[in-house]
């Protein structure tokens, strides 16, 4: 890592379910321009810097729409497009008046290429969610959204979702006319009204600002993940996570725990913490310290 911001310590992992035979999720995440990961798993966390000399960090999930139509196609497309178009325009990815357009033509950009594909044969009614978070300097973050996957952040234990899923039944549990539960329970739950590639549908993503904190935990993750965990459940274990040593466990705490509950489809969670460098580097000497003494 170099800067002199905040920083960021980067898991992801996915996994089929117990019901599944292909995986319709897809995940990226890494610096613009830079190094990155895409849905494979390492020894360790991806290890960033944020803030100035450094370029923004960009996390996106997306989960395929259109079942054997290829949604996995989809999926895959939205993160390598909307990855690749934003580190094409990372100078104004970094500048926060800039960011919000730039996520909304990478976003347009990549409706229209699944679009375009779901003409061809084998490939009809295909589509996608995404969720976007990008960490541009040391105190602000963008995001975007289409769909029903999620943007959470759990800071000093209290868990919030940024992001607002585009369909009935959550706009009706954030209007606060329904409960967790009944939404678990609603006939309408796994409808969407927004994707990357619905031809039936006006295309309106959301964006927004994040203030970011030293200590804050992010979770971007799939319907699959919040179907099978109670809010209760992510927040007790995004709450844990307080070194970088924590963010590889948590994350595939949230996955099994999830694939327990339901398993009925694909699972994705990518966790980041945001530590300072004195932060992390107390935890790098106390970690070298248990080593030299066996314990």
């Amino acid at each position: 890592m170099t800067g002199t911001g905040l920083s960021l310590y980067i898991d992801g992992i996915t996994d089929l379910g117990v019901r599944r035979k292909n995986n319709e999720d897809a995940w990226w995440a890494g610096q613009l321009p830079g190094e990155h990961r895409s849905m494979q798993e390492s020894g360790s966390p991806l290890a960033l810097a944020v803030g100035p000399p450094a370029p923004p960090v960009l996390l996106l999930v997306s989960d395929g729409v259109g079942g054997a139509n290829a949604g996995e196609v989809a999926s895959q497309m939205a993160v390598n497009l909307i990855s690749e178009d934003l580190v094409r325009r990372a100078a104004e990815v970094g500048t926060p008046a800039a960011a919000p357009a730039a996520i909304l033509a990478a976003f347009t950009a990549a409706d229209e290429a699944i679009k375009s594909k779901a003409t061809e044969p084998g490939f009809d009614g295909m589509g996608a969610t995404i969720s976007l978070f990008c960490f541009l300097d040391g105190t602000t973050a963008c995001w975007g959204q289409a769909g029903d996957s999620r943007i959470y952040v759990c800071r000093h234990g209290q868990l919030r979702q940024i992001s607002r899923d585009h369909s009935p039944v959550g706009r009706l549990r954030q209007e606060g006319k329904i409960t967790e539960k009944q939404a678990r329970q609603h006939p309408q739950r796994h409808e969407i009204d927004q994707s990357l590639g619905d031809p039936g549908k006006t295309f309106r993503p959301d964006t927004g600002f994040e203030a970011i904190q030293a200590g804050d935990v992010y979770l971007l993750c799939s319907d699959g993940l919040s179907d099978g965990l109670w809010d209760h459940e992510i927040e007790q274990l995004l709450g844990c996570v307080r070194h970088r040593a924590d963010v590889r466990p948590a994350a595939q705490k949230l996955v099994a725990g999830s694939k327990q509950a339901s398993g009925r489809d694909n699972i994705t969670a990518v966790v980041a913490l945001v530590e300072t460098p004195d932060a992390a580097g107390a935890a790098a000497r106390a970690s070298l310290w248990r080593r030299l003494l066996g314990r």
